[in-house]
This record gives C-alpha cells, structure tokens and sequence, in this order.
C-alpha cells in the first residue's frame, strides 16, 4: 500500500492530521493539537489526555494499530514524541523498518529541531547557548525531571533566539528554540531556569502570568510549538531527506499582538 493510500485510512482524533510525508521511505509528520496525548497513557486517569488516534497502542515496539473499514489490519510507528500540552510535530513511519532507522537519528542527535515558545520576560538575550543539568527520574507509572542540584544528572543543549516582544509590551517574548537534546521537559526547564519561564506552564512557570492571561484572553495552554523537524534516514542504500514544517498556531499570534481590549492596562512582570 502506498504511504499517501495508507494516511487516508489513519484514524486521528479531531485536531491531529497529516502535514507532509514522503512516499519512498514511509515517514509521515503528524501535526499534533495541545492537549492531544502523542500515545495513551500505560495506566490511565481521569486526568489523562485523549490520544492523537483513536486506535489500540503497543508499548513495547511503539505502534498504534487498528482495523480500517475494508478489513485490513494496519499499523502506525512512532519515531518521536511530545508532551500533550506541546502542539506541533510528531513524526511517524508506516513500517518498522523506517521507524527504526528514524529514531536511530533521534539518538544520535542527527535531527534538527525548532520550537517556538512565548515566555514570560524582559531584557532578554538576543542569542544564547544553554547547557543545563537535569535529574530524571524515572517510576513505574511517572518520569519526573527537574534541574539537578547534584548526584545522577543528564546535560540539557539547547540554543536560543529572541525573535520579538508582545506589541503592547505586555511582558512577553517569543523565543526560538534548537534543542540538540531531546530530554524530559528540558525546553520548559531551562526556560524558566534561565528567567523566561514558558507561558501556560503549569509545573515550572509563572503562575500568576499564566492566570491572568488565560483569564484576558480565555486561552488555555502552554505556549510551546514545534514547529520544524528535518532529518535524514538510509533505507536499503538510499538517503532521504525529510523535513516538516508546522505553522504557529492562531493562539500564539493573539497572545503576542492583543487585542485593544485585552492589551489595555496590561502588564505581567
């Protein structure tokens, strides 16, 4: 079955869908709305987000699977993930011969990466260069990360761009950020560790921010995006090329231009 035959029959939740993918190899890059799971929960809560498919998951070799209409028995591999409160780029392969050869350049740190971040600050740096240590800790139903203070720590990389203030200066800044790690929560860390805590974090952010501005503007999410992923794979003697992009999502240019009835009188820090 061909990759553009096989993406008809996926069955997404609603705000999850395919934005490109590449015929040859099998990869397709997922668009994933915040608050959408990029897979269940091994032990679910109440609190659980919903999973970008509506589809039964296998934990151990990382695929969703499912039974389309016409009877076939069908699988789709995932190579990466995202927190559900991060919107943006997942991507996935229909075969696990691609998803193998794909995640192995996750590890290997070959993937370029670029996230976009609204965050609460002023008198930012224009360029930056963080490398921070990071405790994970990992339990039977939990990972926990949080910046190190000593003992067993992983080193977080990340670079970081100031691209623009809110229009009405309100207090906040959109960041571009290139992470060459890919660890648990690093992006929200570091940012509020380095004083621009990511707006809408509810674990490391600025709370008081958060519930002012989801109060103004009845918006209610973390402000982090991945908006670009590239990457090559080798599949039998061939090297491909693969790139997605994902555009910034409406909330984030509202956040950052207001509107006169939000903007009025406003300032957060």
């Amino acid at each position: 079955m061909k990759t553009s035959e096989f993406i008809e029959k996926i069955p997404f939740s609603s705000g999850c869908e395919v934005i490109c993918f590449d015929e040859r190899s099998g990869l397709i890059a997922v668009n994933k709305k915040a608050g959408r799971a990029t897979h269940p929960n091994l032990r679910p809560s109440p609190s659980s987000k919903p999973p970008m498919l509506r589809a039964q998951y296998n934990f151990e070799r990382e695929y969703y699977s499912w039974i389309s209409e016409g009877g076939e028995k069908l699988r789709l591999y995932l190579v990466n993930r995202l927190d559900s409160p991060t919107s943006g780029i997942v991507i996935a392969a229909d075969s696990e011969k691609c998803a193998m050869a794909a995640r192995k350049a996750f590890k290997d740190r070959l993937v370029s990466k670029l996230y976009c971040a609204i965050v609460v600050g002023r008198a930012l740096p224009r360029r930056a260069s963080w490398s921070d240590r990071i405790s994970i800790e990992k339990g039977r139903n939990f990972v926990r990360a949080a910046p190190a203070r000593g003992g067993d720590f992983r080193t977080a990389l990340c670079d970081c761009e100031l691209i623009s203030y809110d229009a009405n200066n309100a207090g906040l800044a959109l960041l571009h950020l290139r992470p060459s790690t890919g660890l648990t929560h690093q992006l929200r860390i570091q940012c509020a560790k380095h004083g621009c805590p990511i707006l809408g974090d509810a674990t490391y952010g600025n709370f008081s921010a958060n519930k002012k501005l989801k109060a103004l503007s009845k918006i209610n999410r973390l402000f982090l995006h991945c908006a670009k992923t590239s990457f090559g794979v080798c599949l039998e003697g061939e090297s491909i090329e693969f790139e997605a992009e994902s555009p910034l999502p409406e909330s984030f240019t509202k956040i950052m231009s207001f509107n006169k009835d939000i903007a009025r009188g406003v300032c957060l820090l």
